[in-house]
């Protein structure tokens, strides 16, 4: 006999929405281990899950006083060896979890919807918006910032008698390059959070969350601070949060100063 199409087809969605995690118990459940870098955007993952209220352990790592880099037992948790790096264990699974957005996004929907703007919103802009940071901050936002932190370093870790060259060539690339980038970026965030408390909807959600490492950027950038009141507005009622103040005290404020 064949199957009644209909009958097997609610026999499914019931099926599938019995395996659907429930929220709570998901949470109570998950062991969570962030590998923590300093001076790196790990920190604000610790933010996330302090703003969630979720239970998590931190393993340190210490960057190369010399090269700045991440040490290579990194690389036995993921094998790029960057940070941030999540492990979860759930249910007897184990899932390792790299990639800010990635880790933002999955750890949201999954423990804590209350900090998106779900795809059923009826609110199209604050979904739009909600989206649109949480893929900026590291795509068009970071690219410049990274350049920056790239030919700051240039000099300093090249040869010694390639110094002159490479002390030109830093300096060509982040006046003509970089800086304009910068310019660029933070004024259009400066312009976007006018009137605004928020990145989205009018609440917090992992949109602030993903920029808050921006806004650090900026901090410890040569451009004038004084000219982005909107950014430094929001910024600095991030930094009041209780779950804020939390997470540096089992991570620590970022010192991106030395990169520059």
């Amino acid at each position: 006999l064949l199957p009644n199409t209909a009958a097997s087809t609610r026999l499914s969605q019931v099926n599938d929405h019995l395996t659907q995690p429930n929220s709570t118990d998901s949470k109570m459940a998950a062991k969570i281990t962030v590998h923590w870098l300093e001076d790196s955007r790990a920190q604000r993952i610790l933010w996330l899950l302090e703003e969630l209220g979720l239970d998590y352990e931190v393993k340190r790592y210490s960057r190369d006083p010399k090269t700045l880099l991440a040490p290579k037992e990194l690389a036995d948790v993921h094998p790029l060896g960057k940070s941030p790096v999540v492990t979860i264990v759930e249910d007897g699974k184990t899932l390792t979890l790299a990639e800010s957005g990635a880790i933002v996004e999955f750890i949201v929907e999954r423990y804590g919807s209350n900090l998106s703007i779900p795809a059923s919103s009826s609110d199209m802009q604050a979904r739009a918006d909600y989206l649109y940071w949480l893929h900026w901050a590291e795509g068009s936002g970071m690219l410049p910032l990274m350049f920056s932190i790239v030919f700051a370093q240039l000099p300093k870790q090249g040869p010694w008698l390639a110094k002159p060259l490479l002390n030109g060539v830093s300096y060509g690339a982040m006046s003509q390059f970089v800086l304009p980038r910068l310019k660029e970026n933070f004024r259009f965030i400066e312009q976007s959070l006018a009137g605004k408390d928020y990145f989205a909807g009018g609440k917090l959600t992992g949109a602030d969350i993903m920029m808050s490492f921006i806004a650090e950027g900026l901090e410890s950038s040569p451009l004038p601070n004084d000219k982005y009141p909107n950014i430094f507005r929001w910024y600095n009622s991030m930094l009041e949060r209780t779950a804020y103040k939390k997470a540096l005290e089992k991570g620590g404020k970022n010192d991106l100063g030395r990169f520059t």
